[in-house]
């Protein structure tokens, strides 16, 4: 998904190469330096991640390598060769204590397998250059042709059944536009930005306000003949196997003031997201 915002925002000023993961495996250490040997890039974007929370710890290898090693060898290729590398973190290093917007420097608390795997990789790919770029975001959401997985999606669809909505009032973090966190990408790239930064949009929200939103926005496009009711619950409701933080919103202060202005509400990139699914 963010991959094909990056396509879509294909910059005049230079070009953008797409590799699969066929073609350039986080697990392949010799096939992704033989691909920077043929491209010979000024950066890397890493947009590759295990991001199935609960299938994380089961499949612990696995998500291991997408999230941390994976990461960690490709810095170490990109240091090599002098290439800045940029990665993308989760607000999910938090443990959710806080109660008000994380910031940067705030110590991180992973809670269950996929957040310590994505702490290990933001880690080591700070660790590896001073110029890599690494950017916290949550909740991410878009367009894109063929997959239909986001949040979006599952209201969507479940409104479309007539499935009884329920949502939970104790996760609360930030809905960040996809398109956005690839425009914010490629601007700090032009910047030559390094270090961290929390990349998400204004206002933070729970998953109850989230699924409100998102059915009135469809019922304001005519996707849906009316807004249905939610039903609020807390988050033990569905017998989750694993821990999750509860409050993760990040403060996206840092990041606005690199860029020079307010980063602007996720509720526009919902408007855009569910014109172009109309």
């Amino acid at each position: 998904m963010l991959a094909h915002a990056l396509a879509r925002l294909q910059p005049r000023q230079s070009e953008l190469i797409f590799v699969s993961r066929g073609d350039f495996d986080l697990a392949n250490p010799a096939q992704m330096e033989r691909q920077l040997e043929c491209f010979s890039p000024q950066a890397v974007i890493n947009t590759a991640a295990y991001n199935l929370v609960d299938r994380c710890e089961i499949e612990r290898d696995q998500s291991w390598v997408a999230n941390a090693t994976g990461p960690e060898t490709l810095a170490r290729i990109c240091d090599a060769k002098k290439i800045p590398l940029v990665h993308y973190g989760t607000d999910y290093v938090f443990n959710g204590a806080k109660k008000s917007p994380y910031v940067e420097t705030d110590p991180t608390d992973p809670l269950n397998h996929y957040a310590a795997g994505k702490l290990a990789g933001e880690a080591a790919v700070l660790r590896a250059s001073q110029h890599n770029l690494v950017l916290r975001t949550s909740w991410v959401f878009d367009w894109h042709p063929t997959q239909t997985k986001t949040f979006v999606h599952t209201v969507y669809k479940a409104v479309r059944e007539s499935r009884a909505l329920k949502s939970t009032t104790d996760q609360v973090s930030v809905p960040t536009f996809a398109s956005d966190l690839a425009g914010w990408t490629l601007e700090l790239l032009q910047q030559g930005a390094e270090g961290l930064f929390h990349a998400v949009n204004d206002e933070g929200v729970s998953r109850y306000e989230w699924t409100k939103s998102i059915l009135e926005e469809a019922n304001r496009q005519q996707m849906i003949p009316a807004v249905r009711p939610v039903e609020p619950v807390l988050s033990s409701f569905f017998n989750a196997t694993i821990h999750r933080p509860d409050y993760t919103v990040l403060s996206n202060r840092k990041l606005s003031r690199q860029l020079g202005r307010p980063l602007g509400s996720w509720r526009i990139g919902l408007r855009k997201m569910l014109a172009q699914m109309k």
